[in-house]
Order: structure tokens, then C-alpha cells, then sequence
């Protein structure tokens, strides 16, 4: 009997040293951020310590409804300070979830208990940090799902120079009328605020510095297409994403309380449409906002759905006018044909002082609206349209004397004279018609200045016999790699992906930057989409970006081909930031 009791003894001290062994390297893998290795370990346990480190290993990979699973498993009898710290990450699961109101709830019970402790300490600290976090929607979705009278009254105070002035009366009221047993004190403190309008606009701040949890994490989705190596695509989209992942490294670099990841889709990969896609990022990588797609035409799929989810969607490239008719969550910031119209049209009339002008385009392409916003915006700065062909140019062989005959500038003539014509080509019949009206107006030795679109701008005027003509064109992205921001830029990025950086290498560095900018800025993306359409004047390395109230960015620089005569007397370029 002694024996087999000694038996025993020995199985239970075994076992209880396997266990305790198990647990320590799980806990050193996960320690170790080696977290598959970690769970598999841990999982051989059913150790309330074991089942806590399960769930922080899942809510570190993202998957927070395992991790919540996990975490309600333990016990309340376990140790206080394993299940107080399973509640801690709870709520931090919750807050992930955008699941406030549940957070809240579990912080209040947690910093309300007794002795304090480091989590309770923490529950407090995060409690008050989401309190400064929420936006005034978030605050009401709150203050109707808490179970806690107490966490209702947090709302209200915590609102109190965070949101306008009626807001504030409104909740107030509706606390009133839903709460029986409340402070007298901390609500006689708030009605005596909310008596005076005048003071509490003082009190308010709609600029304030939003606060955040630490350690708040933002999630990008990042759609571009990927290429063959051996194909002339390949590199555009390559390099926009090495920009991309250039401007987050550099982010978490330099802010420790807040961090960015990547999550990367393939719009190229035939068995994941657009809708898979973003259901995918939305549902599974809960991706705060969208980089991408690169095409126009693959834009307006995900436009749709960027929409329907409310997730803000910021096109690099992108610049098709459709897609701004009805996305309140979708930016351009490459600025449509019809804003490079606008903007010519101004700076046409407003700055060159042409008033009378003339314009041709090929009719259903994307010249087509640039052409047609140059004249509206001619005409309400007072100049004078004389001509206006937008036609089916092709239909004509690219011939098109029928209307280059218009703008001649010689004064015998009966046509009408214009001083400049605005030929918004694109496409890949731009070259052809450019060198078509080019040789049309070499003929009739015309001295018209041209107003292009950025197909213009590998046109050489000192071959051709156009001594007196001025050619003027829109331009959307360019580096100056002489500025010390481009050169520091240009170096990390040769040091980090051993290849010199091309123009969209610094496009996907500002589409990048400016989303990371504005969200350390406003904190919750709940602000970011009217955070996005207030932005303006913002430099990146390859564009100015103003939105404008706006979802294109109306930064369009207008430049002058330079001549010979020019580079000798150093002029080389006219910029003009509408």
C-alpha cells in the first residue's frame, strides 16, 4: 500500500512538474513573439494561468474572437491576478472589436475592485483614455448599451467641452430621464455648466487633442495589382508599396504608443474579385482604411463596397471623374480630368490674361470632361470660348485640319483669333494627335500658345518651327530631388529595398504618410474621413494634397515648356497650386 501510495505521489509530482514546465516555455515563447510555437505549447495545459496566455496570444495576431473565446474560459475562482488580468484583456479585445460600450463596461467593474492592483491600475488608466477616444456617435452607441449607470455618467462628464453645446444639453437630458439613482453632486456640477451657452462655448475646443488607449494600433489594406517581372507594369505598383511600407516602418519607428500594419491584396489574383476582397480585409483583417486599387476602372468595384462599409478608400493614382459622383469615403489624390481642366482654365485666363481661347478633345475620352470643366471655369472667370470641338477624332484618322484650320493666328484670315487652345489629350492616341495639331500648326505658322494636358510634356518646341509659341501643361506628381526631405528619402529607400525609388515610390510613400499623419492627429478613424476632406496644403515628396471639402485633390501645378533661350537665363518651370 506504501508503495503504490508513493507511486501515485511521484505521478502527481511529475505531472506537476511537466505542467509547470509547459507553461514556463509557452509563456518565454510567447515572450519571444513566437506565437504559433507558444500556443501549440500551451495548449497541452488546462491551467487558468495557460488558458490567459492563449487568449493574449490570439488577440496578438488579430484573431479577437479566439481570443475572447479563451478568455471568458477562465474561471472567477482562479488566482485574482490571472483572471483580473484576463478581464484587462478583455476589454482591450472589446475596444478592437469597436465593441466600447462591452469595454467600458468590464474597465469599470475591473478599477472599481478592491485591493488595487497593476491591472486594476491599468483598467483605470485605459478607461479614461477611451472616455477621451470616442467620438459623439460612439458616446451615444455607449451610453445606450452600458449596463452600468455609473459608465453612463462617466459619458456625460467626459463629454463636457468634447462635444457642442446642444449635444451636451441632449445627454444630459436623456441621462436624466433614464437614470434613477445617480451623484447629486457630480450632476448638480453638470447642469451648472450647461446653464450658460456662452461659457460652455469657451469651455469648447472642436480642435482638441483627441486622446488615445496606448498601444493603439492602426490596420491598413493595401489593393494593388502585381506583374509579370519581365513586364513594363512591374514596376509601378512594386514601388508604390515599397513607398507604402517605407512611410508605416517609419511610423512605428518613431511612435511608440502607436503602431500601423499591412495587411497586402493582389487585385490581379483572378480568384479574389473585388468584393471578396474587401469583405476579407473588413471582416477578417478589420483594416481601418484602404490604399489602392491602381486602375480607375477596378476603383469603382471597390468604391462601392468602400462605401457600404464606411472604411475610407485613398486611390493613388486613380483619377477617372466618376468616381467622385456619389463615394463620400473614396479620395483621389491624383486629381481628376476635370479638376486638371479647372485649374487650367483659371490660371489661363486669371494669370495669363488669354480671353479668348479654344479647345479640342477626343469626345468619350478622359480628356472629354477636362475639356468640358476648362470651359466652365473659363467662362465664369470672364474669358471667351470661340471654339469648343470635342469630336470623334479617331472617326477621322487623327486628321484633324478640320479644326486645328480655327487657330490660326493669322489676322487675314476670316476665322475668328484665339490667343490659346487647350488640347486635353490622352490615352494612347495622345501622341499621335499631338504630333498631328503640332504639324497642323507648324503649317499655318501659327504663334497660338497650347494649354496641354501631362501628355504635352515630352514635347521639344526647339524642333519644331514654333519660335512664338508658348506650350503650357498640367503636371499631377513630380520630385524635386534637389529639397533635403527627397534626398533623406531616397536614401532609406536604397538602403532599405537595394533599388533607386521611381516616381511612384514616392507617391505610395505620400498616400502613406498623409493617412498616418492625420490618424496620429485625430487618434479614433472614426475622424478620418472629414479629417481627409479638410485637409489642404499638405506637401508630400511628389504632390501638394488639398482636398478642399472635397474627395479629389485640387492640387494641379501648371507648367511652361522651357526653350533654349530660357536655360541660359535660368528659367526653367512656371508652378501654380491652384
Amino acid at each position: 500500500m506504501k508503495k503504490i501510495l508513493l507511486l501515485l505521489l511521484f505521478a502527481l509530482f511529475t505531472n506537476s512538474f511537466v505542467f509547470s514546465q509547459t507553461l514556463e516555455n509557452g509563456i518565454s515563447l510567447y515572450e519571444q513573439g513566437d506565437y504559433e510555437r507558444a500556443a501549440r505549447i500551451l495548449q497541452q495545459s488546462d491551467e487558468p494561468e495557460a488558458i490567459l496566455f492563449i487568449g493574449k496570444i490570439y488577440f496578438a495576431l488579430n484573431n479577437y474572437l479566439l481570443a475572447l473565446h479563451h478568455l471568458n474560459q477562465i474561471p472567477t475562482t482562479a488566482e485574482s491576478e490571472i483572471y483580473q488580468e484576463a478581464l484587462y484583456t478583455s476589454a482591450l479585445v472589446h475596444f478592437q472589436l469597436d465593441n466600447y460600450s462591452r469595454s467600458l463596461d468590464v474597465l469599470k467593474v475591473l478599477s472599481d475592485t478592491r485591493p488595487s492592483t497593476s491591472s486594476t491600475r491599468a483598467a483605470l488608466t485605459l478607461y479614461d483614455q477611451i472616455l477621451g477616444y470616442l467620438t459623439l456617435n460612439q458616446r451615444r452607441d455607449v451610453f445606450r448599451e452600458s449596463v452600468h449607470d455609473e459608465v453612463r455618467l462617466d459619458i456625460l462628464e467626459s463629454s463636457i467641452g468634447q462635444v457642442r453645446y446642444n449635444s451636451a444639453v441632449a445627454l444630459l437630458n436623456l441621462y436624466k430621464r433614464s437614470v434613477i439613482n445617480s451623484d447629486p453632486l457630480r450632476l448638480s456640477r453638470i447642469e451648472t455648466i450647461l446653464e450658460d451657452s456662452v461659457s460652455y462655448t469657451q469651455r469648447y475646443n472642436p480642435n482638441r487633442v483627441n486622446q488615445a488607449p496606448k498601444g493603439i494600433s492602426y490596420n491598413i489594406g493595401v489593393v494593388l495589382p502585381e506583374f509579370e517581372y519581365d513586364t513594363p507594369e512591374y514596376e509601378i505598383p512594386q514601388h508604390l508599396y515599397f513607398g507604402i511600407q517605407l512611410a508605416v516602418e517609419e511610423f512605428n519607428s518613431e511612435n511608440s504608443d502607436q503602431k500601423a500594419f499591412i495587411t497586402y491584396k493582389n487585385t490581379n489574383n483572378s480568384s479574389s474579385s473585388a468584393d471578396f476582397i474587401v469583405n476579407d480585409l473588413v471582416w477578417t483583417e478589420n483594416v481601418d482604411f484602404i490604399i489602392g486599387p491602381l486602375f480607375s476602372g477596378v476603383a469603382k468595384e471597390f468604391s462601392n463596397l468602400a462605401e457600404e462599409y464606411q472604411i475610407p478608400m485613398l486611390l493613388p493614382l486613380a483619377n477617372a471623374d466618376s468616381l467622385d459622383l456619389y463615394n463620400d469615403y473614396v479620395f483621389q489624390l491624383n486629381p481628376s480630368f476635370a479638376t486638371q481642366g479647372k485649374v487650367m482654365a483659371n490660371y489661363a485666363v486669371n494669370t495669363l490674361g488669354y480671353d479668348t481661347l479654344g479647345v479640342i478633345a477626343e469626345k468619350g475620352s478622359l480628356g472629354d470632361p477636362a475639356a468640358r470643366a476648362f470651359v466652365h471655369e473659363a467662362q465664369r472667370n470672364g474669358g471667351l470660348v470661340e471654339y469648343y470641338f470635342v469630336e470623334d477624332l479617331e472617326e477621322l484618322g487623327y486628321d484633324i485640319r478640320d479644326y486645328t484650320k480655327f487657330f490660326t493666328t493669322d489676322t487675314l484670315d476670316s476665322v475668328a483669333i484665339v490667343e490659346a487652345v487647350y488640347a486635353p489629350f490622352t490615352g494612347t492616341v495622345a501622341a499621335t494627335l499631338v504630333e498631328s495639331m503640332l504639324t497642323d500648326l507648324e503649317a499655318m505658322r501659327s504663334s497660338i500658345s497650347i494649354l496641354g494636358s501631362e501628355e504635352w510634356m515630352n514635347v521639344n518646341l526647339e524642333d519644331r518651327r514654333l519660335n512664338e509659341t508658348e506650350l503650357y501643361f498640367t503636371e499631377s506628381f513630380n520630385v524635386d530631388t534637389s529639397t533635403t526631405n527627397s534626398q533623406n528619402f531616397a536614401s532609406s529607400f536604397r538602403l532599405r529595398f537595394n533599388t533607386q525609388p521611381n516616381l511612384f515610390a514616392y507617391t505610395g510613400y505620400d498616400a502613406a504618410k498623409v493617412v498616418l499623419e492625420i490618424l496620429k492627429r485625430v487618434k479614433n478613424p472614426a475622424y478620418l474621413r472629414d479629417a481627409l476632406k479638410d485637409l489642404n496644403n499638405y506637401d508630400g515628396l511628389s504632390t501638394r494634397i488639398s482636398f478642399k471639402g472635397s474627395h479629389v485633390n485640387h492640387e494641379v501645378r501648371i507648367r511652361r515648356m522651357p526653350r533654349d533661350s530660357d536655360l541660359l537665363e535660368g528659367e526653367l518651370t512656371i508652378d501654380d497650386h491652384q
